[in-house]
């Protein structure tokens, strides 16, 4: 590989055959509640604290119908404000989730065709602590997501699955302005290529694409792209609240560092397609959910390279102004090369990595969607290495 800046003494050695072409990560395409006939039945309000009646910004509110189940979602905004689209007219219910707190219902309520009823929503100021991981469970851990398999395991996938749907709910509201930028990195996080950056703009969804859940089982989280390469994917907010996903993975409480605390995931058998493995890393004292990171299985270690990890991703979380969670940075990056310093060959990757710069509202109405730029498409591209 000749391309690109090296610094100190690092020298490519040889190159492979194929240059692994990175694509879509981290989508997520649902709409702002429900969408109806003019006519839908509508319950509306604003969350409050419990005790203080401040306003609760990423909130979310959940419409449960006479047998228990889900059948829509909102997220209350900056002014603490929901809005819900009922199917039919009939008897509902509503739960609210905050994260790091208790869950609270209300209802049941009994609306008429057409009704449009407020429903104030008080949920507990008392927060809700993650259980203090000493020991950290078996390996294979828990396969399947059940609250009866494993206590420890449960209460960790549940403040996760709160964070994660909120993401899904507000990335169908806002537009999200991105910067993508494409590498190449040794394994010290030492720059020793051209840098490239593309800018895009989505609407209705996250920035990049992901196959289905369905699909990536089907076909794996790796597989042939069109030119010749390789397509690489990582797990987005629909692939992992899947019961796809959750069916064919186990799971397990790990230790961190840092006040954080894990739940790793990875394949229940030995994955004949390419699979993922990896660990959604929560603050201790909040509950939040900060990053995913994550490797993939089943694929052919690339132990001539060098020294180095394999391929890796990584997706960082964070929440912005009206109390949303969304994707904030993402990362995936793949061995290609090798390269010599001091004496040791190490692995060159490939890395493409994005950033959001800024979100505003999305004015199309629920359920429309804007087409959103591929990884490959090339607006306002430019080398950040040259002069």
């Amino acid at each position: 590989m000749s391309r690109g800046r090296f610094h100190g003494r690092l020298v490519v050695r040889r190159s492979t055959t194929h240059r692994a072409a990175l694509v879509g990560i981290l989508a997520a395409a649902i709409a702002f509640g429900t969408t109806g006939p003019a006519d839908a039945q509508t319950l509306r309000g604003q969350v409050l604290e419990d005790g203080t009646e401040a306003a609760i910004a990423g909130a979310l509110v959940l419409l449960i119908s006479p047998d228990g189940k889900e059948q829509a979602s909102a997220v209350s905004g900056g002014t603490g404000a929901y809005v819900i689209r009922v199917p039919s007219p009939g008897e509902w219910s509503l739960r609210v989730e905050r994260i790091g707190f208790a869950s609270s219902t209300a209802g049941p309520f009994r609306l008429a065709s057409g009704a449009d009823r407020s429903v104030p929503l008080v949920v507990s100021s008392v927060p809700v602590a993650l259980p203090t991981i000493t020991v950290e469970s078996e390996k294979r851990g828990i396969c399947g997501l059940n609250p009866v398999d494993g206590e420890t395991v449960w209460r960790l996938w549940d403040e996760a699955r709160k964070a994660l749907q909120v993401s899904q709910i507000v990335e169908g509201q806002i537009v999200f302005e991105t910067e993508v930028m494409e590498r190449f990195v040794d394994p010290f996080d030492t720059t020793i290529g051209h840098e490239y950056t593309d800018f895009n703009i989505a609407a209705g969804r996250s920035p990049f694409d992901v196959p289905s859940p369905e699909d990536l089982q089907e076909r794996g989280f790796v597989r042939d792209s069109a030119d010749g390469g390789l397509a690489f994917y990582g797990p987005d907010a629909t692939v992992l609240l899947s019961d796809t996903f959750q069916e064919s993975h186990c799971f397990r409480a790990v230790r961190g560092n840092d006040g954080l605390v894990g739940l790793a995931f990875e394949p229940a058998q030995a994955p004949l397609k390419a699979d993922i493995r990896g660990t959604l890393w929560l603050e201790a004292a909040t509950s939040e959910l900060v990053t995913i990171d994550f490797e993939y299985a089943g694929l052919r270690p690339r132990g001539d390279l060098g020294v180095g990890p394999e391929a890796s991703g990584l997706v960082v979380y964070d929440q912005i102004e009206n109390g949303g969670w969304i994707v904030r940075r993402w990362r995936i990056r793949i061995p290609i090369d090798s390269a010599e310093y001091g004496g040791r060959t190490y692995k060159v990757y490939v890395e493409r990595s994005g950033r959001v710069t800024g979100t505003r509202a999305n004015e199309r109405k629920a359920g429309q969607q804007q087409r959103i730029p591929s990884v490959y498409d090339h607006g306002a591209r430019r080398d950040t290495t040259s002069p």
